[in-house]
């Protein structure tokens, strides 16, 4: 059982440390955003490349972050009954949906690595007049829904603990 704890928390750490750096995407944002907006009040010369750059981060930045959202319980859930059910029949419901939650993301994972490969390969660029290539932005696909699908297995091991058990998973 011990094993198994570290192999839970490992899997945790992975999309936590992936949150801890996606985090610094946010001061990227701001520094870029004020960059621009002072070039576009003060000298009246809006840059081209900013609010993309902007779009291009954020959804790596989200990407990201989703495994450490499933992590801490954060994602968003329809909790219409949930919330009054046992913790042993929260960790049923969740094993049930659990096994959708990997063949739909085993699903992306795998085109997501696809679409990565076949945009690195063809070296892809945006449409704009600075054009950045695509692939570093589009690996956070691939890799977000990785760590995401390895948290899923983290809190399957738990859900199926906290089902046999009736009692809460206390790792770490």
């Amino acid at each position: 059982m011990d094993k198994l704890r570290k192999a839970v928390w490992f899997m945790d750490s992975l999309g936590i440390r992936a949150a801890q750096g996606a985090k610094w995407f946010i001061l990227i944002f701001v520094f870029v955003t004020l960059f621009d907006v002072g070039l576009r009040y003060f000298f009246n010369s809006p840059t081209l490349w900013a609010r993309e750059l902007v779009t291009l981060l954020f959804g790596p930045m989200w990407m990201l972050i989703g495994a450490y959202l499933l992590i801490t319980d954060e994602q968003v859930r329809m909790d219409l009954v949930f919330h009054r059910f046992s913790t042993r029949k929260k960790a049923i419901v969740d094993l049930i949906t659990f096994t959708l939650f990997f063949f739909y993301f085993g699903a992306i994972v795998f085109y997501g690595w696809q679409d990565w490969w076949t945009c690195f390969i063809n070296s892809e660029h945006t449409r704009s007049i600075w054009r950045p290539v695509l692939w570093p932005f589009k690996l956070a696909i691939p890799v977000g829904v990785t760590l995401l699908l390895i948290a899923g297995v983290a809190k399957y091991i738990r859900d199926l603990y906290v089902a046999i058990t009736g009692r809460k998973w206390n790792g770490n």
